[in-house]
């Protein structure tokens, strides 16, 4: 992930964004990053992105209708041939779509094919999208 490369993109990224969410899902994806690298090095370095820049936005929650709407969402990108989200995807799909967010991501064919806006920093840097 490219705050973890690189702390200070992201630390200015938060301080000009205020509002900026994650979902219960993606923290979740992260903290994996905590437990799953052989090293020790990189755990330590994961725990530290995850202390600084994770747990420093809000956690946006997932409702029982999210997991329905996620199955949704996948489904209907797979079966319309435009990408293969996971179900995490979906999770997040959903609950970007309920709090009405744009999603960043650099896997925007994913949240593209279940119809979220989303915006890659990586492609797109110097224009932010509006919220």
């Amino acid at each position: 992930m490219e705050g973890e490369r690189n702390p200070a993109w992201l630390a200015d990224l938060l301080e000009e964004l205020p509002d900026a969410a994650t979902c219960l899902i993606a923290a979740g994806e992260f903290a994996v990053g905590l437990h799953a690298p052989a090293r020790k090095a990189t755990r330590d370095r994961a725990r530290e992105f995850f202390v600084r820049s994770i747990q420093a936005v809000a956690w946006l929650p997932h409702l029982p209708d999210d997991f329905m709407e996620a199955a949704r969402l996948v489904g209907e990108a797979i079966r319309s041939s435009q990408a293969k989200p996971s179900f995490a995807d979906g999770l997040i799909a959903a609950c970007a779509q309920r709090e009405d967010r744009i999603v960043w991501t650099t896997d925007d064919a994913h949240f593209s094919a279940m119809g979220c806006r989303t915006y890659n920093p990586l492609k797109q840097p110097s224009r932010r999208p509006a919220p």
